[in-house]
């Protein structure tokens, strides 16, 4: 779609969160209050918990906390590696035939752990689904929660989030762990709307998604998420393809 003919209205943001553990990242960002928030995990749970599940979790307490709506609503949980840590653990174990296996390595070693960690926590009730989409994960996961949204769904938490890859995986990579969650509802929305994406010469944010992507695929979603920390009342442009730097979304803050 162009800017010649007006986008349609696409998800309401009700509340936002952030998590961003390495604060020189952070600041270089220019993203705030993104320290990790483990409230909602007993401590026995956050000892053994991997890094990419308490990323989420804090990402995902901070929406729902923002939002003011409780936390039993369907979530969306998009991760490019998932549990690589715990899994990268298991074949090194594997490999050294050193068995039995850890059961609390086996069990958090499946992708979608941190979506049944936030459930359990959480006392949410409501359907859980766990996706991977490599450096397409927050526009897919935009997508999965705009289709349940038409579809009937009140609100859905989207929680797009990875955590640092093991360096002999990809050597070239220098991911941080990060986390973003927005909890989403029928648009317009009384704080924020994002708008469908169109194709423009405008520019959009600052930020370089092409590098932030290298960093973390959840780190494309950053622009947004300083925009909503911005809070200036108007419409602005916020990338969201490093592949496409013209096709943009258009955020109205209210």
């Amino acid at each position: 779609m162009t800017e010649s003919a007006r986008p349609p209205l696409l998800l309401a943001i009700d509340g936002f969160g952030v998590c961003l553990p390495d604060q020189d990242l952070a600041t270089r960002t220019g993203i705030r209050d993104c320290e990790m928030d483990l409230s909602l995990l007993a401590p026995l749970v956050r000892r053994r918990t991997s890094q990419a599940t308490r990323v989420a979790v804090s990402a995902a307490t901070r929406a729902c906390r923002e939002a003011g709506q409780g936390t039993d609503m369907a979530a969306v949980f998009v991760s490019a590696i998932g549990e690589i840590q715990t899994t990268d653990k298991l074949c090194e174990v594997i490999t050294a035939a050193d068995f039995p296996l850890s059961p609390t390595l086996f069990h958090n070693s499946v992708h979608n752990t941190a979506a049944g960690y936030w459930s359990i926590a959480s006392g949410s009730k409501a359907p859980m689904q766990a996706m991977a989409g490599l450096n397409d994960c927050f526009r897919l996961g935009l997508l999965e929660a705009w289709l349940q949204i038409e579809t009937g769904a009140d609100r859905v938490l989207l929680v797009c989030y990875d955590e640092t890859m093991p360096s002999a995986l990809q050597p070239e990579y220098n991911w941080q762990p990060c986390a973003i969650a927005l909890v989403l509802g029928a648009a317009p929305g009384q704080r924020a709307t994002l708008l469908a994406p169109v194709i423009t010469n405008k520019p959009a944010d600052s930020l370089c998604l092409e590098q932030l992507v290298k960093e973390n695929q959840a780190m494309v979603a950053l622009p947004l998420i300083r925009r909503l920390q911005e809070g200036v009342s108007g419409s602005c442009q916020v990338a969201l393809d490093p592949c496409f730097p013209d096709t943009v979304a258009e955020l109205q803050i209210s």
